[in-house]
């Protein structure tokens, strides 16, 4: 199990120093530049309870952080035309060469992440991946603990 924790530290840590960069370029935070390629990377996916739902952040902290870049001009709010409950967050164009900048930096980053895997390495390990995504989910579902 310690090399799998050891995986995930080295790669938040890894994935986050690829971002520096663009950070200090566009005078925004890690997590500004997250909500923004979420958005930019998933649409359709656009609402606050989208980012805290698949990037497992508290609504608090989004909700902080999206008035900051609508503040910024970075994104607008729009309500939804067929519930009038939700509101949709788009990327202005002010948000469009950082939302480039960040692709390019996660473009980078899994270059980096992946050389030296050959093609079938790859896939095997992308199985892998979704073989322990299904087994969380459907642990999740069930609402049961590992250690019971």
């Amino acid at each position: 199990m310690i090399p799998v924790l050891a995986f995930v530290q080295h790669y938040k840590k890894f994935y986050t120093s690829q971002f520096e960069s663009a950070a200090v370029r566009h005078g925004l935070n890690q997590l500004e530049i997250d909500i923004l390629l979420f958005l930019h990377n998933n649409p359709g996916r656009d609402t606050a309870k989208d980012i805290c739902t698949y990037r497992h952040l508290k609504p608090a902290l989004v909700s902080l952080y999206v008035e900051n870049l609508v503040q910024s001009g970075y994104l607008v709010r729009e309500t939804d035309a067929h519930d009038r409950r939700k509101c949709r967050l788009k990327l202005t164009a002010q948000a469009i060469p950082v939302a480039q900048d960040g692709v390019a930096c996660q473009d980078q980053f899994t270059k980096e992440l992946f050389h030296g895997l050959s093609a079938e390495e790859l896939a095997a390990w992308q199985r892998g991946l979704s073989v322990f995504q299904s087994n969380i989910e459907r642990l999740n579902e069930r609402g049961k603990k590992i250690h019971e």
